[in-house]
């Protein structure tokens, strides 16, 4: 393969476009779906990861009987009959059993022994009266004004866990609750599958790291973190590399070194065929198979490149932050999921009602964010979003997007819309507020967010015409 840049760089234009559905058929056909190894971590260090085998308990949970309650261990048969006036006076054993602390006495008939919850159930009791029903009579004895069944306030051996038991099963993201599960059987460590590496790289001679000083004409770069946070909330661990500018052999270079470091490499940016745009031609020299799509027939996300090598998967995500964000939901995350060795995204939706008539690209599907309110009628409204992919708004104020398909010109205001939620579910807004930005209002609306009251704003500005959202 060449390493070196094609001569005569030039604009073109995408001349192998694909449909949504296709592209992902293609790129899936390259890379084994699967997790990418196994690793034991400690207790200490394994909430978040995903459990790679089922964990079956070697032990009884509890491993002995034991108390329920404070009071005393007695045989329930020495108490038929016991009433408030007419309580069963029994001999005390002369032992106390506190947690930890091994029986060395048999109960006898018409005893009782003291014991602590949590402690071990001596041989010959079968039930632990609670020290509310009774009456101490010196210190050899005590008064017992309730009858009980036999068990009662006990927990037998291997009642909550049993030997044997599987209390894990593979592919569960371990969290606080199951960690003490683990704990409790004696578990130190667990097998869990390994994290995907991710190699993240922000390509432009445009952008600056956030932080550093800005001149006219650049933009901080703002995908690089946002895609090493989606990295990391899918269970991956992301290697963030910087920007590399628009240079042919710097980039190629990079993408080697990530390609040796990482599981899979994503790059933002220089993915269109324009002028200047490098990405994709550092990203054309491999050929195993290489590029497998550029150009889908999607809004936004039509410049996505994806690229497969060495089994890797190299993705190109278009420049513009609500691209980034949407095309890396949709072909990037589940293929991390696959590897993380978590199960495909269940995705939520809500039916909303469009409230304005939107215009869609005929031949794309479309995407259309949007932020949700709830109507009069106790319905949900979902309003266009409308500020374009080059917004680093628009993906992170929306509660969700819809799908227009390509054959399809324009939604009429008043259509029913089914809306995928992103993320966790939010509540619907309490007050939508859709205009001009106002420094004013702003201050009012913090007021009224300390005050519990969820409000959501759309600054659309003073020339918005809802009936034809930017182009994205």
């Amino acid at each position: 393969m060449s390493r070196h840049e094609p001569k005569g760089i030039r604009q073109e234009q995408f001349l192998d476009v694909v449909s949504r559905d296709e592209a992902e058929a293609r790129f899936s056909r390259h890379l084994k779906l699967e997790p990418l190894g196994e690793e034991m971590v400690g207790l200490g260090e394994c909430r978040g990861r995903v459990l790679a085998r089922d964990v079956a308990a070697r032990v009884d949970v509890p491993g002995f009987d034991r108390s329920n309650v404070d009071g005393f261990a007695v045989r329930a048969e020495d108490l038929v009959g016991a009433r408030p006036d007419a309580p069963r006076r029994l001999a005390l054993s002369g032992e106390l059993l506190t947690p930890g602390v091994r029986p060395t006495r048999e109960l006898k008939p018409g005893a009782a022994t003291p014991i602590a919850t949590g402690g071990m159930i001596p041989r010959g009791a079968d039930a632990v009266v609670m020290i509310e029903t009774t009456d101490p009579v010196g210190d050899a004895a005590v008064d017992v004004r309730q009858a009980i069944a036999s068990g009662a306030a006990i927990s037998s051996t291997g009642s909550d866990i049993a030997a044997g038991e599987t209390v894990l099963r593979r592919g569960v993201v371990l969290a606080s609750r199951d960690i003490a599960l683990l704990a409790a059987i004696g578990e130190s460590a667990v097998a869990v599958f390994r994290k995907p590496r991710v190699a993240i790289l922000s390509t432009g001679d445009e952008l600056v790291a956030p932080g550093a000083p800005i001149r006219p004409g650049q933009v901080f770069d703002s995908n690089g973190p946002m895609l090493a946070a989606a990295v990391a909330e899918l269970g991956c661990a992301a290697i963030p590399l910087g920007i590399v500018g628009d240079d042919f052999q710097r980039m190629a270079d990079m993408i080697d070194s990530a390609l040796a470091a990482a599981d899979v490499v994503l790059l933002s940016g220089g993915t269109s065929k324009g002028a200047g745009d490098v990405a994709y031609r550092a990203v054309e020299r491999f050929s195993d198979p290489g590029v497998v799509v550029h150009g889908v027939a999607l809004k936004p996300g039509k410049p996505l490149c994806l690229a497969v090598t060495q089994g890797k998967p190299v993705v190109i995500l278009p420049g513009f932050p609500t691209s980034a964000t949407f095309t890396f939901h949709e072909f990037v995350a589940p293929a991390l999921r696959a590897f993380a060795g978590l199960p495909p995204l269940r995705r939520a939706t809500r039916s909303a009602r469009l409230p304005v008539k939107l215009k869609s690209e005929y031949g794309r599907t479309t995407y259309t964010l949007v932020s949700l309110a709830e109507s009069a009628d106790g319905g949900l409204v979902a309003y266009p979003m409308g500020k374009g992919s080059g917004a680093v708004t628009e993906f992170s104020l929306a509660d969700g997007f819809f799908a227009t398909p390509p054959g399809v010109e324009a939604v009429p205001a008043g259509a029913e819309v089914s809306v995928t939620l992103i993320g966790r579910a939010r509540e619907p807004a309490d007050l939508m507020m859709i205009g001009s930005h106002c420094v004013g209002l702003d201050m009012l609306i913090s007021r009224l967010a300390r005050e519990g009251l969820n409000v959501k704003v759309l600054s659309v500005g003073s020339t918005a015409n809802a009936t034809s959202p930017a182009s994205i």
